[in-house]
């Protein structure tokens, strides 16, 4: 499934900063276009696997740039970023349960999926907690008001594994090499770094909308 004109598919890794920088930028603007955020949440590392590409923090040079870029960015963003204090040796850590429960909630109720999402990329960059644990999982759950017990269920269960893999083959597929990366209207756009050019797309595609309807009214 690609993204049509209403909808704005959004390819990311719940372990990504930069994801976390652009999410609630690109739900924001999705929200006054009136455009659907579809979340793709997929394991970066998988991705990048499957087209030969080595993941950039297996690079030291291009770890110590990004880690320093990270803390860049989050000042940038106005964003709470609890890693200042450095960050640890097996960063980043695996983002495959929190993966599987967005796609487990997405399918048990929907309208959950926006806030769930939230909550996890709080919980990983400014609480700084594991989200690779269940038990976390679960707590962020219960903020959402469902049962802990049922998310635990939810993000180990085949159907939730499944989505996950159909997630990462279809970011595969579709040429996807980072984290975040979206699609809108046939066009692909990548990192946080995009946000402000994909705004001004938009806001120009309206203004050009709105233009050609005065013209048209002019002219009766």
């Amino acid at each position: 499934m690609q993204a049509g004109v209403g909808t704005v598919d959004f390819y990311y890794d719940y372990i990504s900063p930069y994801a976390y920088f652009a999410h609630a930028a690109l739900d924001a603007l999705a929200a006054r276009h009136g455009l659907r955020l579809r979340r793709r949440p997929m394991l970066l590392w998988a991705v990048l696997k499957a087209q030969d590409i080595t993941p950039p923090l297996q690079r030291p040079a291009k770890r110590e740039y990004l880690e320093r870029d990270m803390l860049r960015s989050a000042r940038y963003y106005d964003l709470p970023f609890n890693l200042a204090d450095g960050f640890p040796p097996d960063f980043p850590a695996s983002s495959h349960a929190a993966a599987r429960l967005h796609y487990a909630i997405e399918a048990a109720r929907p309208e959950l999926a926006a806030g769930y999402a939230a909550a996890v990329f709080e919980a990983c960059f400014v609480r700084r907690h594991d989200i690779s644990n269940a038990e976390v999982l679960a707590a962020l759950a219960a903020g959402l008001g469902l049962e802990p017990q049922w998310a635990r269920q939810a993000a180990a269960s085949d159907a939730a594994r499944e989505a996950l893999r159909q997630a990462n083959d279809e970011a595969v597929r579709r040429g996807v090499w980072g984290s975040p990366y979206w699609f809108h209207g046939g066009e692909a756009w990548f990192g946080a770094d995009r946000v402000d050019q994909f705004r001004h797309a938009l806001e120009s595609t309206a203004a050009g909308t709105i233009g050609k309807a005065c013209q048209r009214e002019s002219a009766k």
